[in-house]
């Protein structure tokens, strides 16, 4: 669902970007987006609002985790192991940082960091 949001967010900016609402500018090679209509603003609660469910589906499947592991249950002799995988990636300017709990996150993190940087080149080369 985090994502989900997250794209809705990119979407309501590319398309104020594109409809004229808001501006994209390129400082050193730093993409700044700024904008004033409803559709801009619509796009940055989003992508916000995106980090927040997020950290909080995280907070919440760890917490569950705890109580499980904190509670166990003495009819079950047998433990069974859940581990979770998580990743993520970070774009400074066009650059992208990948991180995961094990490598195969971590590569897809890192192939969808090089497919993201690759599309933000290619809009801010179409709109430049």
């Amino acid at each position: 669902m985090p994502v989900a949001v997250f794209f809705a967010g990119m979407a309501c900016i590319a398309a104020a970007v594109a409809t004229g609402e808001a501006d994209v500018d390129l400082v050193v090679i730093f993409p700044v987006f700024s904008g004033s209509s409803g559709l801009f603003l619509l796009g940055t609660v989003l992508i916000i609002l995106s980090f927040l469910i997020g950290f909080a589906i995280l907070a919440m499947s760890q917490a569950e985790l705890a109580t499980n592991m904190a509670l166990p249950s003495t009819s079950q002799k047998l433990t069974v192991e859940k581990k979770m995988r998580y990743g993520g990636v970070v774009l400074i300017g066009p650059l992208p940082i990948a991180f995961g709990s094990d490598r195969r996150i971590a590569v897809i993190m890192l192939v969808l960091g090089i497919a993201m940087a690759i599309a933000l080149i290619s809009v801010l080369l179409m709109l430049g």
